[in-house]
């Protein structure tokens, strides 16, 4: 026995567990590992044996920090004869991809050795082939991984191929799916902060229309149907899971909610905020928001009557780009006047490096007007970079209307607005202003309401009080294809001018900086790790030919020509691979839960955990992989479960074409379920294996007592030994009549022998001596 309680080396794990303890387990585990639990073992032939940790905590989102290792174990089994029943660690390795063998994001992914963590995949089985290298296998591909024998991956990853309809077989964790992108390229974004001691979380902020929603009426329709000449290919809009971004720590606050239904909608996915155009109807939308578990709306706000920004960020885009013309201080007032928690807003940088409030590369002559009346088109229109501030605001008003009937630009609305511009000396109260104006303009705004002209108003005291708290969510207009690169200044310059001003404004708390351009914000965690960083994801097409409608540059999903899309800063995506084109016939936590090696060596044969969606219920396959061509052969085995059984422990190969099947049910602590160890024999490709039960693991003789008397409570000891575990995933063979089982004790989770005082389950490694002789089936 290990006792569950025990640790590896660091770094700290088990942050996204949520609250515990768990089975008297605190969490998290400051810079400490689990040394379990064990989901593979190898016979080192000198009394030690390899074991291999699994994902960690069981699921993509919750083991980022979860290390995948290899340990070496030494039992000390107790017999008849003696020993002491315990086991020792000797050590262990990581496994790790410093050579970026890997294509897809992984936690670690900025990092030198990229160790390789529980979110990259779930490995679930290991074998030693001759040359001394490790093969594993992955659920969550599923893939083969291939390391040399201190763990260092030493090629890619090797999907499943499908032979039956082509390409690949995949889980809904495929890397290679859009579906399950985001969470690993956040990890990667949180890792890389982490890493320069940024700590804050970063927020994970897309258009609403790619949530998963279980609605496709909400899509985004060039994604669902592109039209003729854009050379894309169909796609779901509904990728992103707001629910397992949340397990995986990240808050989610989509753009661009402006009608009352879809924000209610959205409302009811539970995420964090919300970015509209209309801060009017956002605050409508809040204020009648019923949270669940409660009887009446308010809740999400607090008891001055404002918006509870610890429980949603509410953020006018643009400031109000439907009330006001845009990023404008009357478009910030109205923000503010609906007490929105946040004021989104866009910058550029001048020319004297001074960062400016505006969208677009050039100010744009869609909304802006020359002062002195000369004529102002599309054709004349100048690049922000190209003007000192000074220069554009007493050349340019952007006043037009361009948003419909909501959108007003009648100064008279904006009385806060017109007095700061007036007091300013800022040539209109439309000037396209700088940034410092807008912090400048919102402490004006709260000292207006608290003691100014608005005292009198019968919202002042709420709007003064909301002015002392709200937020600024800054992005960066940096767009990074070939043809726009140079319209910008340089990423760096563009991140540094901006975090200056914060900074300077002493706002690091309450002012974020986010972007559609990660490298940005990459330069924010390595030299202003004080702010909090929000990546902007969105799917708005490049069509082939750019005069179709819908087509926009501001994608950053999509790729640039052959290279991978530019704007995640090196973090890959694979675009439109979802699942409608690439369905998910492997089932969630079906992959390659086994891995056996045949007698001589030369071939792998991964055995999935669970059925493929459409296959024979009851059946699971066994694949058949050569090793030198690195190619599946083809050949499957089936493998007929038990009526009880649900899922495949472990299998190995002792003899050529003959071995050992753990299958399991979902039980635990229960003397009824069903865990038993079968031995098999091939029988041809395609066809069943022949099976007969080697041991029972709920019913082994121990007349003996070696197994003792436990903890108060414990099951399963006694003249009857059982192993009431619900993961038994390790089968080894010794010889024909002993075979060795252990426990994946799931920590902190499971309790399959300690009921009675509901301690976590430690690791047990037992020997058992079989009533028939292996290999006579």
């Amino acid at each position: 026995m290990l006792p569950a309680i025990t640790w590896g080396p660091g770094p700290t794990s088990g942050t996204r567990l949520g609250q515990g303890p768990f089975n008297g387990v605190p969490v998290p585990f400051l810079d400490r590992q689990p040394v379990q639990g064990f989901s593979g073992a190898l016979d080192n032939g000198d009394g030690s044996f390899l074991v291999m940790t699994d994902n960690g905590y069981g699921a993509l989102e919750n083991s980022a920090d979860s290390v995948l290792r290899v340990y070496t174990v030494r039992p000390d089994f107790k017999t008849q004869e003696g020993g002491r029943g315990g086991m020792a660690v000797e050590g262990g390795f990581d496994l790790r991809d410093p050579d970026k063998h890997v294509r897809f994001a992984i936690t670690n992914h900025f990092t030198p050795e990229r160790i390789l963590t529980g979110a990259d995949f779930d490995i679930e089985s290991f074998q030693r082939t001759p040359d001394g290298t490790l093969w594993f296998g992955d659920e969550f591909g599923p893939f083969l991984l291939h390391t040399d024998a201190s763990g260092k991956l030493l090629e890619s990853p090797i999907p499943l191929v499908d032979a039956a309809h082509g390409g690949e077989l995949r889980t809904p964790q495929n890397p290679f799916s859009e579906e399950a992108s985001a969470v690993r390229v956040m990890n990667a974004l949180r890792a890389h902060a982490r890493g320069h001691g940024a700590f804050k979380v970063p927020v994970f902020s897309p258009h609403y229309a790619l949530l998963n929603d279980k609605n496709a009426a909400t899509g985004v329709p060039n994604r669902l149907a592109p039209p003729a000449g854009s050379r894309l290919s169909p796609a779901t809009s509904d990728v992103f899971e707001v629910k397992s971004l949340q397990t995986a720590g990240y808050p989610v606050v989509p753009w661009t909610v402006n009608d009352l239904a879809s924000m209610k909608s959205v409302l009811a996915l539970g995420v964090n905020g919300m970015i509209s155009d209309r801060p009017d109807l956002l605050l409508q939308a809040v204020r009648e928001h019923v949270v669940p578990g409660q009887a009446q709306p308010g809740g999400l706000m607090d008891a001055d009557g404002l918006i509870d920004g610890s429980r949603f960020d509410a953020q006018g885009h643009r400031g109000g780009r439907d009330l006001r013309p845009e990023n404008t201080l009357p478009a910030m007032e109205v923000a503010l006047d609906h007490l929105m928690t946040t004021l989104e807003l866009d910058t550029g940088i001048s020319a004297d490096g001074v960062p400016m409030l505006d969208h677009d590369p050039s100010i744009e002559a869609a909304r802006c007007r020359r002062a002195d009346k000369r004529t102002y088109d599309r054709g004349s229109q100048v690049l922000v970079k190209s003007l000192t501030a000074a220069q554009i605001q007493s050349t340019f008003i952007c006043d037009k209307v361009v948003r419909g009937a909501s959108q007003l630009n009648d100064p008279a609305r904006s009385p806060a607005a017109a007095a700061f511009a007036a007091g300013r000396g800022l040539r209109h109260v439309y000037v396209m202003p700088t940034l410092q104006q807008v912090f400048d303009f919102v402490r004006f705004y709260g000292e207006y309401y608290r003691t100014g002209a608005g005292a009198s108003h019968p919202e002042a005291a709420r709007r003064a009080k909301n002015a002392e708290r709200v937020r600024f969510n800054i992005e960066t207009k940096v767009n990074p294809r070939a043809r726009y690169a140079a319209n910008t200044v340089e990423p760096k310059a563009f991140a540094d001018a901006v975090a200056r001003v914060i900074l300077g404004n002493g706002l690091a708390d309450r002012a974020d900086m986010q972007s559609f351009d990660f490298r940005t914000l990459l330069r924010v965690h390595e030299k202003y790790p004080q702010l909090r960083t929000v990546f902007l994801f969105g799917d708005f097409p490049v069509y082939a030919d750019t005069s179709l409608a819908g087509t926009d540059d501001g994608t950053n999903l999509q790729p640039e020509d052959t290279a991978n899309t530019p704007w995640l800063a090196g973090l890959y995506w694979p675009y439109r691979s979802t699942a409608p084109d690439k369905p998910f016939r492997v089932l969630p936590s079906g992959g390659f839960e086994s891995l056996a090696l045949g007698k001589d060596g030369t071939k792998l044969y991964p055995m999935l955990e669970k059925g493929l969606v459409g296959g024979e219920a009851g059946s699971r396959i066994i694949y058949e992989f050569d090793i030198a061509s690195r190619r599946y052969t083809g050949v499957k085995h089936l493998y007929k479960m038990e009526e009880k059984g649900e899922s495949i422990g472990d299998f190995i190969l002792f003899d050529e074409g003959r071995g050992l099947a753990l299958e399991r049910d979902g039980t635990q602590g229960k003397l009824d379920g069903f865990k038993a160890v079968y031995e098999l024999k091939f029988n041809g490709d395609g066809q069943q294996v022949s099976k007969r039960l080697a041991v029972d693991l709920l019913r082994i003789d121990d007349t003996a007592g070696i197994a003792g008397a436990g903890s108060p409570g414990d099951v399963g000891l006694g003249a009857d030994f059982a192993f009431p575990f619900v993961t038994i995933e390790d089968v080894l063979f010794f010889d024909s009549t002993h075979i060795g089982v252990i426990n994946d004790n799931n920590f902190p989770f499971s309790v399959g022998r300690h009921v009675g005082t509901g301690a976590p389950d430690d690791t047990e490694f037992i020997r058992i001596q079989l009533d028939q002789e292996l290999g006579k089936l």
